[in-house]
């Protein structure tokens, strides 16, 4: 998904397009309703509706199933990507001190910063300008510190520890992408669409199938628009877990600030 389709789906507040999702869905249950009262059908043909509304009922059930467990896999996908990265950027630390001076301090300096602007990048949520500067700051961060641990492993070609640093600062650099990659990466938004479209023609279905019994039960009718709606609701909260109520923790990373911290800091 690009960046300006996030922005256009995923701009919008959670609570927002709860309302509308949840007005949408009362408005169908009203007009099926309505066009049930008025409705002629032969009573064969009515028949047959509550059998229909059962149907598409189930297969929203399926397909609402389907997604909720893909928004849950892409939240603890993201959940455990954030502690791997703390976790990587550590053991990068710690084999710096390996190094020798000046080298070693300088690079550790570096790192702190890079730590620092990963945790403001997480939490820019879906402020774009922020993370288009965050972006910007951790490439620049990440070839400074690529490049000097490469000058350090070409001074001395047969020094261990620079090997090894060089090995870990690749793994922190491949676990940004994977977390950035994991941040534009959603649950398409043809299937949140089909979810909704599919709710509003049960939600028709069920208000159409009161309409021809001429008698209704509001309370029913309440429940279900709202327990679908809720569904989907949290759906997009676990799809876009850095904004809203379900968010990722970004604890392993301030943890990692105080592990970093300079002494006399």
């Amino acid at each position: 998904m690009s960046q300006d389709n996030i922005e256009n789906f995923y701009g919008a507040p959670e609570w927002l397009m709860g309302l509308l999702f949840l007005g949408l869905m009362a408005v169908a249950c009203e007009t099926g309703y309505r066009l049930g009262l008025r409705s002629k059908a032969a009573e064969k043909t009515r028949a047959l509706v509550p059998t229909i509304a059962a149907s598409i009922l189930a297969i929203l059930g399926l397909l609402l199933a389907f997604t909720m467990s893909m928004s849950v896999s892409r939240y603890e996908a993201r959940r455990l990507l954030v502690l791997e990265e703390a976790d990587a950027i550590f053991a990068a630390y710690l084999r710096m001190q390996a190094l020798p001076a000046p080298e070693s301090t300088e690079l550790q300096e570096l790192l702190r910063q890079y730590a620092a602007n990963r945790l403001r990048v997480s939490q820019a949520a879906l402020d774009f300008q922020k993370l288009r500067q965050g972006k910007e700051e951790d490439a620049r961060l990440e070839g400074e510190l690529w490049s000097r641990a490469a000058t350090l492993a070409r001074k001395e070609p047969q020094s261990v520890p620079a090997g090894v640093l060089m090995e870990s600062l690749n793994k922190v650099f491949d676990l940004e992408n994977d977390r950035w990659i994991g941040f534009v990466a959603h649950v398409p938004q043809g299937v949140i669409y089909v979810n909704a479209l599919l709710g509003l023609v049960a939600a028709l279905m069920v208000g159409y199938d009161f309409g021809l019994a001429g008698h209704r039960h509001p309370l029913s009718e309440a429940l279900l628009i709202v327990a679908i709606t809720i569904v989907m609701v949290v759906i997009v909260e676990l799809d876009r877990p850095y904004s809203g109520v379900i968010r990722v923790s970004q604890q392993p990373l301030i943890y990692l600030q105080r592990r970093l911290a300079a002494p006399g800091r």
